[in-house]
């Protein structure tokens, strides 16, 4: 697998890649970024944006697919893209120095790829220092600060995460799969039509696609903002086969079943994680749902999502807060 790397390194013309056999020790030898501390992409680099995207502790996050040189890959209505051996996905995080102001510039922490090598993701993290990135599978933690957008001062020790972990979101029980790039998520915008006129995929994309993911924080109406929010923060998990799967709650936003989306459901094996409330969703009652205590707690164990968060994601909060309050009161 090793060797793979190195050879589709050499082929696809990115630079020094370090011994044989050996991940490249610097992000800058993959050949991502024409100017890496501005993430401008290198040519044949494309940027792309899920319009409902996992909340990481108020990162700014900038994301982009390379494709192996004149093979593209195969649009898919559901699940990942048939992405092409040596595709690489590419994700930077991000800290703002001013969240009110985007002119402020931000600071860059790490950058995770996703490769895929013999019909399988790796998962390669690495830290920034200066003006380049070195490789990190163990992760590290990294203390940061920010003005955030009530004009205070916040401050936080990320957690970059090691290699094993990135799999818990990606992968759950089964492999280790993208998320972002999906029609679902990326259907907004043009997204589409611009990668297809990037050479992208190998056909034209279908005028007729499923039912595309919505901007949470948009002018969509509540129920559909709330269900893409969990879908693209929860669902990852929360799905058949995830690794909350067992629970029976369901959050991906093609689930119909109210029970299995946590109205009137009794929560599984939570025990002082439910703190006390008896269903994940109570009809019209946010403050007696597992589902608010859950994602307004920091606590390890209890919080919600469980990775990479240690924050409230207060917005998100308040999205869901509002869609349970609007629900019919039936009482469970």
């Amino acid at each position: 697998m090793r060797a793979f790397l190195v050879l589709a390194l050499v082929a696809l013309g990115c630079g020094e890649s370090g011994p044989s056999g050996d991940v490249p020790e610097r992000l800058s030898a993959w050949g991502l970024f024409a100017d890496p501390l501005a993430q401008a992409p290198a040519e044949g680099v494309e940027p792309y944006a899920p319009v409902s995207p996992l909340f990481s502790d108020y990162t700014a996050k900038h994301r982009f697919i390379r494709l192996p040189e004149g093979v593209p890959a195969g649009y898919t209505a559901e699940g990942p893209w048939d992405f092409p051996e040596g595709t690489v996905l590419v994700k930077t995080f991000a800290f703002p120095a001013d969240r009110r102001d985007p002119s402020a510039g931000e600071r860059l922490v790490e950058t995770r790829l996703l490769v895929l090598e013999d019909g399988e993701w790796e998962p390669y993290v690495y830290l920034w220092e200066g003006d380049d990135a070195h490789y990190e599978p163990a992760g590290a933690r990294v203390p940061v600060s920010w003005v955030h957008d009530d004009g205070a001062e916040r401050s936080l020790t990320y957690r970059v995460p090691n290699t094993s972990q990135c799999a818990e979101c990606h992968g759950g029980i089964g492999d280790t799969l993208p998320l972002g790039p999906r029609t679902q998520q990326m259907d907004h915008d043009g997204q589409l039509a611009a990668l297809e006129a990037a050479g992208v995929f190998a056909e034209p994309v279908p005028t007729e696609r499923p039912m595309a993911l919505v901007d949470p924080f948009g002018d969509a109406p509540l129920a559909e903002r709330a269900r893409s929010y969990l879908h693209g923060n929860c669902g990852h998990c929360h799905r058949e086969g995830g690794a909350a799967g067992q629970s029976g709650l369901w959050l991906t936003a093609d689930v119909t079943d109210d029970l299995a989306l946590g109205l009137c459901k009794r929560p599984v094996a939570a025990g002082h994680a439910a703190g006390g409330h008896s269903f994940d969703i109570v009809p019209g009652a946010p403050d007696e749902s597992v589902m608010i205590y859950r994602m307004e707690s920091t606590e390890p164990g209890v919080k919600m999502p469980e990775l990479p968060n240690q924050l409230v994601d207060e917005a998100g909060v308040a999205l869901v807060r509002e869609w349970i309050a609007s629900m019919s009161p039936e009482g469970c």
